[in-house]
């Protein structure tokens, strides 16, 4: 990576960071899913199976006929080949069926996937330590979410007091999102994954043109600029990913995020110069040093709803700024290895989630994931155990911290 200049805060008329636009992509492949949500795919392009994943072996292409599988070239004849219809499918003379569990499997539901090939998504993610997926969420999720969110289309909808998770399934849908979680656990290099926080959709305003704004800094759990967690470099051990989903079409004009595209393989903070978190959000650092930096050393995606981007959580990068007068919707997901403490407890999220309309209404994969992913455990000599917060020890921890900081 070049050296960074140590500039000085670039004044807002100054803002001309580098674009890179993601285009929305003309064709998307197709997944086979089962009733439980799981994928029907082929390693040797002769057996099929079931898949709990998703990689290159469930990626399917439509044809005339039916499908035909991306990688080995397995052609499948099928009764629809229409997005979100069931199926039957016959390979050669043969019915396809699949054994899940006890159960026999003979008719599939066709759902959107992704442009590109997940190893494609990979091969680019190891290469620059970040990713789009363009588009990969079905609109049908994109609509829930921006409905959760009160923003494009249900902008006059008053916000519910709830949990999102507990709101709609898209939520759940979205944090189960399967190419992002293969990516996720294959750039880490681990299967235990976690969300560090529950997942939240926020709604950027329109900037007011005085108020403080986030400053540079890396995502949890380094947090570098913003408490520095993470005191040290932690070398080829990726100890975060970032997930930035696009609610609402993001754009130079309405916020996009801002990054220094490359800057985690720097394994350093953001320079203080170009205006860091710990000192943005300080009252009167605006009226007094201006906005953060912007210039032409930063990079600002745009990439329309619906798209997801995913990068190493060393990267540095800010908020943009909303100069609309349309709210922007985005879900900022910080994904750990189960063996990070999580940046929030996630435990009461679930239960909510448990007992909600919306858990019913997703498939049993997305069940699954969502626990493993916000279930934090702890194994040891007595077992297996979930772990939460204390109240009362809680409260104690807070009183102590509390007498420490008095000045008597």
């Amino acid at each position: 990576m070049p050296a960074i200049k140590r500039l000085g805060t670039v004044p807002s008329e100054e803002f001309c960071p580098n674009i890179v636009s993601i285009p929305r992509p003309t064709k998307h492949f197709r997944y086979l899913n089962t009733p439980s949500g799981d994928w029907l795919g082929t390693n040797d392009g002769e057996n099929l199976q079931v898949f709990g994943h998703v990689d290159d072996a469930a990626i399917w292409d439509v044809t005339d006929a039916g499908f035909k599988h991306v990688v080995s070239g397995l052609e499948l004849s099928a009764t629809s080949n229409e997005l979100n219809a069931t199926c039957r499918l016959r390979s050669g003379n043969e019915e396809v069926t699949v054994t899940e569990g006890d159960v026999l499997v003979d008719e599939f539901t066709i759902e959107h996937g992704p442009e590109l090939l997940p190893s494609s998504y990979l091969e680019t993610l190891n290469k620059q330590g970040w990713v789009s997926i363009s588009c990969i969420l079905p609109d049908s999720v994109v609509d829930g979410l921006q409905r959760v969110g009160c923003v494009d289309a249900y902008a006059d909808r008053t916000p519910v007091r709830q949990t999102p998770l507990a709101q709609d399934p898209s939520v759940a849908q979205v944090s189960a999102e399967p190419i992002s979680l293969w990516l996720t656990r294959e750039y880490m290099k681990t299967n235990d994954i976690r969300l560090g926080h529950s997942p939240g959709i926020s709604a950027l305003t329109r900037d007011d043109g005085t108020r403080e704004v986030q400053g540079w800094h890396t995502d949890f759990p380094y947090l570098w600029g913003t408490g520095d967690r993470i005191p040290v470099p932690s070398g080829d051990l990726v100890l975060g990913m970032q997930r930035n989903v696009c609610v609402s079409d993001f754009t130079r004009e309405n916020g996009a995020t801002i990054f220094k595209l490359g800057s985690h393989a720097s394994n350093e903070a953001p320079p203080e110069e170009w205006g860091i978190s710990n000192h943005t959000y300080r009252k009167g650092f605006r009226a007094e040093y201006g906005l953060p930096y912007g210039g032409e050393e930063s990079d600002l995606i745009e990439a329309p709803a619906g798209t997801i981007i995913l990068y190493d959580a060393r990267t540095w990068h800010r908020a943009g700024m909303n100069m609309t007068d349309h709210r922007r919707g985005a879900i900022i997901q910080a994904i750990v290895p189960g063996y990070i403490i999580p940046f929030m407890d996630t435990s009461q999220t679930v239960k909510s989630f448990l007992a909600s309309d919306a858990f019913n209404q997703v498939t049993e994969r997305v069940r699954k994931e969502i626990e493993k992913l916000m279930v934090h455990k702890i194994a040891g000599p007595g077992g297996l155990f979930a772990i939460t917060t204390d109240e009362e020890l809680t409260q104690r921890v807070r009183e102590q911290r509390q007498a420490a900081a008095s000045v008597y």
